[in-house]
């Protein structure tokens, strides 16, 4: 199967998306997870917020962010 096209700005949206995780995980309990959508966009879902969703969305996740916070 061909990977879809990679271009510059795909890759900085997920620089940015890469930045906004980062940001959140350091105040979060949660991990981030950087998932990318078929038209080449990213967003980033909180594991906590989005943990229903999270199995849906295994296969388009492209990078994790761990939490930066522990509870324990």
């Amino acid at each position: 199967m061909d990977a879809a096209p990679y271009d510059a700005a795909e890759h900085e949206a997920y620089l940015e998306a890469l930045r906004r995780a980062q940001a959140r995980a350091r105040h979060s309990y949660f991990d981030q997870h950087i998932v990318r959508m078929d038209d080449g966009t990213y967003w980033v879902a909180d594991e906590g917020a989005y943990e229903t969703l999270i199995e849906d969305l295994v296969d388009r996740i492209v990078h994790t962010v761990d939490a930066g916070q522990s509870d324990e």
